[in-house]
């Protein structure tokens, strides 16, 4: 009798160990792994502030991915998107760096998800009403009338305001400013970031005094002012190769110089996230967040939550419902618009 309780009691403990063991199995495989990090570049600027700041929101709140964003300048990004250092680039600008481009493309290093937003245009401008005064419509008008953009540190030259010390875009204007001549008239002049370019020439505009440099859209600066993109050469690709090989030797003079080529705004993800996060690669191929939105988006921003991207983000996935909710399934669009509301509280 003592022997077959004694068995008894052991086969029992054997269901039990084994019924505590499958729980505690089952438990395990409920939980979830924790999502890793998805990394955004940060290269300076509004458009790319506020693309992020929508595309971060999204991938935080619709898809349980923690997010963050990474300072880099233009040299920087390409190593670091095609390394790995960084997941997204919701603004690649790939013309200022094509051969570098080209070569991570061809080896598969990140991938080229589509436009974030259609025409991304670069330009030389001044502002409207010193053209009209001065009947300045093009690069080679620029010679006659140096005087009226005086650097106020050689008042032999005039002043360009260039691209932030970094962006690839500071080489390239300064290879087109020496082609076009143009460098016996002006002096370069550059910060460290795209918020000095913008006080530089959305200041002189306030004061209603003349400022001669580079600027793109989308931008708060180019709805809130008035502005006259001067006229160059039409763009060609041998024009542009012209321009490389001065972007890439400041001792080289292009023997021709040309306008930026207007292209879509692509994204491009690190080949890792594939894998890592198929859904949110799907989601970005979708993402299109549409130019005329984000320089309304921008404008609404500078006039009321100056540097306040979340509420960038905020106002655009309000007021733009239409097109963000076609980028993603019906349960992730009831997540974001549940963080949403949460926000609004």
């Amino acid at each position: 009798m003592i022997v077959n309780n004694f068995f008894r009691i052991k086969r029992l403990l054997l269901i039990f160990g084994a019924l505590l063991t499958l729980s505690v199995f089952a438990v395990a495989c409920s939980e979830e792994e924790p999502k890793s990090v998805i990394r955004f570049n940060d290269t300076q600027f509004e458009s790319l502030w506020i693309n992020n700041a929508i595309a971060m929101f999204v991938v935080e709140h619709g898809y349980g991915y923690p997010v963050e964003s990474v300072e880099l300048s233009t040299p920087l990004m390409q190593v670091a998107l095609a390394s790995g250092d960084i997941d997204v680039n919701m603004e690649l600008w790939h013309q200022n760096f094509l051969e570098n481009y080209n070569e991570e493309i061809a080896k598969g290093s990140y991938v080229n998800l589509g436009a974030t937003y259609e025409g991304g245009p670069q330009f030389f401008m001044i502002p409207k009403y010193t053209s009209d005064e001065h009947n300045i419509k093009t690069v080679e008008d620029m010679k006659k009338h140096w005087e009226l953009f005086e650097d106020p540190e050689d008042s032999s030259k005039g002043e360009f305001q260039n691209c932030p010390i970094g962006w690839q875009c500071a080489e390239i204007n300064r290879a087109k400013l020496d082609s076009y001549g143009l460098l016996e008239f002006f002096n370069i002049k550059q910060g460290g970031t795209g918020a000095a370019l913008d006080a530089a020439l959305a200041g002189a505009q306030k004061k209603n005094k003349p400022v001669f440099g580079y600027y793109w859209a989308p931008t708060s600066i180019m709805g809130a002012y008035e502005w006259t993109v001067l006229e160059e050469p039409a763009y060609s690709a041998a024009c542009w190769e012209e321009v490389g090989k001065g972007q890439n030797d400041a001792t080289y003079t292009p023997k021709e110089a040309c306008a930026y080529e207007t292209l879509p705004v692509d994204k491009a993800v690190h080949k890792d996230l594939i894998e890592r996060a198929p859904e949110v690669v799907e989601l970005l191929k979708k993402m299109n967040i549409g130019l005329q939105p984000i320089n309304v988006t921008a404008a609404y921003t500078s006039q009321n939550f100056e540097s306040q991207w979340d509420q960038a983000a905020l106002y655009y996935l309000e007021n733009y419902e239409d097109r963000w909710t076609t980028w993603m399934p019906a349960e992730n669009v009831k997540k974001v618009k549940e963080a949403i509301a949460d926000a609004r509280k």
